[in-house]
């Protein structure tokens, strides 16, 4: 998989850019995301905040692309929008 760091918020100085995340990093993230939301309620469709980072992880043959929405370094959301995958961290319990 190819990872690429979308940023939509204005440009940050040289000193907190970030490298980044390796594929083993970002697949700890996303099953951190996937184990933590099990217990959360989860909403029908998820609005990514206009100030958030998306991160995107497209496998070598482009049939599936992971995407990792995060707001100030916090993760929100996982997804895999080909099998229908959506994963938040809403922080309200079932």
């Amino acid at each position: 998989m190819h990872t690429q760091k979308v940023n939509g918020a204005a440009p940050e100085s040289a000193e907190q850019c970030e490298k980044p995340l390796s594929m083993s990093q970002l697949t700890d993230l996303f099953c951190y995301i996937m184990d933590c939301s099990q217990g959360q309620k989860q909403p029908g469709c998820f609005i990514p905040p206009p100030n958030g980072d998306l991160i995107v992880a497209q496998s070598e043959d482009g049939s599936k692309t992971a995407i990792i929405w995060t707001q100030n370094g916090w993760p929100l959301c996982a997804s895999v929008p080909e099998d229908y995958y959506l994963a938040v961290l809403s922080g309200i319990p079932l």
